[in-house]
């Protein structure tokens, strides 16, 4: 079939622009190399930052089960978080401060600063704020005018997460951790890309070591207390699949398992290759 010259050159435009704007959304969302490479060892994608995989899941499994243990003992509590999405936000407020406590009494931190207010980070649904160059216990953040339009898990699944980055920073900026150990150092390292870097996809950032662990533990909490019962789907913005647990409790996407398969591809394109489902997912929840 021949076109006119005109219309070719209409039909060129329109597809070079879907294609581009193709291209922006594959960028926004899945990992690139070439700002992870700029600091390898923030990101749990690179080479130089396998060695923490394994020694910060396990402990993420354990500090895991023993919050989800205290959380159990306490009956109320407990009874609470079975009919969360019952509960108006002002009615969850005094239960998000019983788990805060117990996270912190698990981790064996100082507390952080905790703000529940629509005003404090305007903007800002959720946030742990620190500084690198000035270390502290951090602030936690939660705004619940905006939480109250998310999805009702949404709010207890943000608090244990943002929670958990203040034991990592003070772990990560301690005076007297080891800074050799593989896990504190790839917490330090991921607070300063968090700093320094400009130009994070979704993947990038979610793939940096401090929030690929916060969201990990976060979800492992709320998947046992839930029975591994409420479909993440339902809750897109709680991390990658490198960091979300099935309905069987096991990792979407387990980092742990790709490392150490022989392959010629680097871990970081096998992530991307796993990644298309949720990217569709996604895709398909914002049309």
């Amino acid at each position: 079939m021949c076109f006119p010259a005109l219309a070719l050159t209409v039909i060129s435009t329109i597809s070079c622009a879907f294609f581009s704007t193709a291209a922006v959304a594959d960028a926004k969302f899945f990992a690139n190399p070439e700002l992870q490479e700029q600091m390898p060892s923030a990101f749990a994608l690179q080479p130089q930052a396998r060695g923490f995989l394994k020694p910060a899941f396990q402990q993420t499994v354990e500090q895991g089960n023993a919050l989800v243990a205290a959380i159990r003992a306490d009956k109320e509590l407990a009874e609470a978080i079975a009919r969360w999405p019952s509960l108006t936000m002002e009615q969850q407020i005094p239960y998000l401060k019983r788990v805060f406590a117990l996270e912190i009494a698990i981790m064996g931190v100082e507390a952080p600063k905790l703000l529940i207010d629509d005003h404090s980070y305007p903007g800002r649904m959720v946030y742990f704020d620190f500084d690198p160059k000035n270390p502290s216990t951090g602030t936690v953040y939660l705004n619940p005018a905006k939480l109250a339009e998310r999805p009702k898990y949404e709010s207890l699944a943000f608090l244990i997460h943002e929670t958990r980055h203040s034991f990592q920073f003070q772990h990560a900026f301690g005076e007297t951790e080891d800074t050799q150990n593989a896990v504190i150092s790839g917490y330090a390292a991921a607070f300063e890309a968090q700093k320094s870097l400009k130009g994070f996809s979704f993947s990038d950032f979610l793939t940096l070591l401090n929030e690929y662990e916060a969201f990990q533990f976060g979800n492992y909490v709320f998947g046992k207390l839930t029975n591994w019962e409420v479909d993440m789907p339902d809750m897109p913005d709680m991390g990658t699949y490198a960091s979300q647990f099935d309905q069987h409790g096991e990792l979407k996407i387990d980092l742990i398992a790709l490392a150490a398969e022989e392959s010629d591809r680097s871990l970081l394109e096998r992530y991307n290759e796993l990644a298309k489902a949720q990217y569709q997912l996604r895709k398909k929840e914002k049309q």
